[in-house]
């Protein structure tokens, strides 16, 4: 079913910023742009956060001027809206394909490849993949039925993630396995017969022991791929431990130390570069997210814990010749994060992101600060003082940030996914209602 936005759909507002957020410790404020736009696209789930984990990838993406945001509307079903920018209108279209909303693991993922088509993966938590592809190039409404992509390692899947190396190369990232005992497998798209090979099966291996649980993939403008993870032994969150590190020049073909020392592969915990020893029982939250610099240099934010033992999030960093890492926020109050399953936290993890002057931005939400979207910022190149603002004076409950890379790398506009979203632990379904889903656009 398509239609054209209502006059609630199609609303469009500035949101007014917030001044600088007063609390105790958190490091230096700062007031941000004057105004934040904020267009409405129309309700979705909110009872978990399945249509606001942190990694989702794409949640909204744009190519050749169409933008596109995908969800779970508020019974289930996978829906798809998209506008050709400037323009505030959205389009949208909603599938007959129903996911598992009640688990926040069963995510929609967006990607598209040189040819213009667009692929869709969702709805698996250590299930047999379900992916998509389009017939005709940027319509959402030509999608053909559930195929398989290599056929191989298939059949428990989580974590589906679309990346574009910088020529355009489409690959697909995904867990086959379960937490604790799990790899990280890879496929690539081939344009010219539409078909999909195997890359890497898999990437990294856990031998069994435990599973590799990676930041968002971070791309180079000199076509590099790089990765950052921590390892998790068993499906309890408090076994999360060790930040390590590899990359790639070749598409990810052969892979690297930091120090262009080759990897045997698969990558496994004996072999990882430890790029941080962090600890078990250490609050090292997993899938945070990384990106590179003017310089092809891998930035990643996580949390862990302070010295004080609350929980906090670290920017990390290679120089050119050592990782360096220093402490974004300061905030107070402890928590724990452990058990299985999706947990309530009062601080999301962070989307980690850089300008061309090589300023990294962080994107988090903190109940502690009534769930806006927020802003960490530091300039190069010790990134030693950070601000902190809002975007908006908006709710957001359990939201973790989404933002459209795309548009961010060639225009220099954020344009964030915004959903008030709630989360019980443990998997725990909540009473929230549907919510106004919506995109924030932002012009540093």
């Amino acid at each position: 079913m398509i239609w054209t936005d209502s006059a609630r759909q199609a609303r469009s507002w500035s949101a007014r910023l917030m001044v600088c957020v007063a609390l105790s410790g958190l490091g230096a404020c700062a007031s941000g742009p004057r105004e934040a736009r904020i267009l409405a696209i129309t309700p979705g789930y909110a009872a978990t956060k399945v249509n606001t984990a942190i990694f989702r990838h794409h949640a909204i993406i744009t190519q050749d001027g169409r933008q596109f945001v995908s969800f779970y509307d508020p019974e289930g079903y996978v829906l798809i809206a998209w506008r050709d920018l400037p323009s505030q209108t959205w389009t949208i279209h909603r599938t007959d394909w129903k996911g598992r909303v009640r688990d926040a693991h069963d995510v929609i993922s967006l990607g598209i490849s040189t040819d213009g088509l667009l692929h869709i993966s969702y709805d698996h938590h250590g299930h047999p993949l379900r992916y998509r592809r389009s017939a005709t190039p940027l319509d959402p409404t030509t999608f053909g039925p559930l195929v398989p992509m290599t056929g191989q390692r298939e059949k428990r899947v989580t974590y589906p993630q679309f990346v574009n190396l910088a020529d355009g190369t489409l690959l697909f990232f995904y867990r086959d396995g379960g937490s604790g005992n799990g790899d990280l497998c890879i496929n690539r798209y081939r344009v010219e017969d539409r078909s999909w090979e195997v890359l890497q099966h898999p990437i990294i291996s856990g031998e069994g022991k435990c599973n590799a649980y990676w930041c968002r993939p971070a791309v180079g403008t000199d076509g590099s791929l790089q990765l950052a993870w921590c390892w998790r032994r068993t499906g309890d969150a408090a076994t999360n431990s060790r930040i390590c590190y590899a990359g790639s020049r070749d598409g990810g073909r052969t892979w690297t130390r930091s120090n262009g020392e080759p990897y045997a592969l698969p990558i496994t915990p004996e072999t990882a570069e430890v790029v941080d020893p962090v600890e078990e029982n250490n609050n090292l939250s997993n899938q945070d997210s990384s990106d590179v610099d003017s310089h092809n240099r891998l930035h990643v934010v996580v949390r862990m814990n302070d010295e004080t033992k609350v929980p906090n999030f670290v920017h990390i960093w290679f120089d050119g010749e050592r990782w360096r890492r220093v402490q974004v926020s300061h905030f107070t109050g402890r928590y724990d994060l452990k058990g299985g399953g999706s947990l309530r936290t009062p601080l999301s993890r962070g989307d980690l992101f850089l300008d061309a002057d090589d300023t990294v931005y962080i994107l988090y939400r903190d109940n502690r600060q009534d769930s806006h979207p927020m802003v960490a910022r530091a300039a190069a190149p010790d990134y030693d003082t950070w601000t902190h603002f809002a975007l908006a004076d908006v709710n957001l409950l359990q939201w973790e940030p989404n933002y459209d890379i795309v548009r961010w790398k060639r225009e220099g506009i954020l344009d964030l996914f915004i959903l008030p979203t709630d989360q019980g632990n443990h998997e725990t379904v909540t009473a929230t209602g549907p919510q106004m889903a919506s995109v924030l656009e932002w012009r540093p």
